[in-house]
């Protein structure tokens, strides 16, 4: 009976949602004056969807951008924009990427060498993983493309223990590598998008780009350590007392590297060298992935199996855009400026105390993410960083910075597209991500940001 309630509980729940996107086009088809009323009705129901998880998430984003095109309220260059984004296309190469490392079973072999030689802890097996998603992050300047390419290594290496496929302990490992190459990544320049947006952003409006050592100095010691020690404490919380892991039957020594890997590791080798070295020749990141991707299915390689796509599963990409789109549809329509001008005005209140300003405007960009989602939060605050300093006593600099902390507390998958990819591949369970994601962001609210705060005291960012 109970389950029957809930079913239809479900069925209200999403015939509300898409109601509000049938009134966001009728409101579209009204005229220009209610562009702004139909962007919120479509944008309030995408996220909601989504954060809802109700129906999959590629439908969801399928219903936004028909709804954006019957109501004709915004170009198709707005909410389609997201196909044009660096994210898409990382997306797309990080799948094709991965399929060929399957294929080959170089995924396999790399599996073999990350799992333990003898019987080991499990949590102490996880913190290693962690730690290799953590050294990822240096090397590989998108958290996209580096999750995507360790979700099919976590894999193999999930089958070389022993561990059942999307159980909760083959979910523990993905959970330990893609929070540890994702979460740290907010405290080092390059390592995740919003860092980039962000630092563009700073540059464009005139207050100033700040250089990869200054960032951080400001943000990993606290934002980027501490945070992967809360991720491993949790960790050691969440899955204590479980079995010691090992690799499953008997240890047989591999066959040499085929053919087929050896191009396969030249052309990942290759790659991760021109992704880490970006700063020097400034190739974009998501074009050097698919410039492997093409590599990885031209005819006649053995990289991929003949029917090359169809081993590569593109619903994450229609996800992604649909969340690029609703974050241009908030800035074309007006609504950032709307969102900005409400914040502007509830930092007033915190004008003469700087702990307090940093601490509402950190909480600010973390609520902002709740609906835009942490990509699109340094574009809808950085363009009114100079009036929120106004408003703050706080300099233009400390008001940029304050969004990381926002933006690097992440309460639900939906948010960063990355973890939603990761739960849409299988890999990892939707409860345990949700689960971990909104306790690690409660624990970092009450351990990170009071010790940030503390640590910007020191450097001096208060004056």
């Amino acid at each position: 009976m109970a389950g029957a309630q809930r079913h239809g509980l479900v069925w209200y729940l999403i015939a509300a949602a898409i109601l509000l996107e049938v009134a966001g086009v009728v409101a579209g088809r009204m005229g220009s004056d209610h562009t702004m009323l139909a962007s919120l009705l479509i944008c309030v129901a995408t996220m909601a969807l989504l954060a809802a998880r109700l129906i999959p998430e590629y439908l969801t984003a399928l219903l936004f951008f028909v709804a954006c095109a019957l109501g004709a309220f915004a170009p198709a260059t707005v909410f389609l924009a997201g196909f044009a984004s660096s994210a898409v296309w990382l997306v797309v190469s990080g799948a094709i990427i991965g399929a060929a490392l399957r294929h080959t079973g170089l995924a396999d072999r790399l599996g073999a060498m990350l799992a333990p030689s003898g019987e080991m802890a499990f949590t102490r097996f996880l913190w290693r993983v962690m730690l290799f998603g953590a050294f990822l992050m240096f090397f590989m300047p998108s958290s996209m493309g580096r999750i995507l390419l360790m979700i099919p290594l976590l894999q193999a290496t999930v089958k070389q223990i022993g561990l059942e496929p999307a159980g909760r302990r083959a979910s523990a490992v993905m959970l330990a590598g893609i929070f540890g190459t994702f979460i740290p990544a907010t405290s080092i320049l390059p390592a995740s998008v919003p860092n980039n947006v962000l630092a563009g952003l700073m540059d464009s409006t005139g207050i100033g780009a700040p250089s990869f050592s200054e960032y951080m100095l400001l943000h990993f010691p606290v934002l980027g350590m501490v945070s992967l020690a809360l991720i491993a404490c949790l960790l050691a919380f969440l899955y204590r007392g479980e079995a010691t892991v090992s690799i499953a039957g008997d240890v047989e020594a591999r066959a040499p590297m085929s053919p087929a890997e050896k191009r396969l590791a030249f052309v990942l080798f290759m790659t991760i060298l021109l992704w880490a070295t970006d700063a020097i020749h400034g190739l974009p990141t998501a074009w050097v992935g698919m410039l492997a991707a093409v590599t990885c299915l031209w005819p006649g390689n053995g990289l991929m199996p003949q029917q090359a796509l169809r081993a590569v599963g593109l619903e994450p990409v229609f996800y992604v855009a649909g969340v690029v789109g609703v974050g241009t549809l908030i800035q074309y329509s007006g609504l950032g400026s709307e969102l900005a001008g409400i914040m502007s005005g509830v930092a007033g209140f915190a004008m003469g105390s700087p702990w307090e300003s940093v601490l509402l405007l950190s909480g600010a960009a973390a609520l902002l993410a709740l609906l835009v989602t942490v990509v699109a939060v340094p574009a809808v605050l950085t363009p009114i960083a100079e009036n929120l300093s106004q408003s703050t006593g706080l300099t233009v600099e400390a008001v940029a910075m304050s969004q990381v902390m926002g933006f690097s507390t992440v309460f639900f998958p939906y948010q960063a597209p990355p973890f939603a990819v990761a739960i849409q591949s299988g890999a990892v369970s939707p409860r345990d991500m949700t689960k971990f994601c909104f306790l690690l962001a409660c624990a970092m609210v009450v351990v990170v940001w009071p010790l940030n705060l503390v640590w910007w005291g020191v450097l001096g960012w208060f004056g």
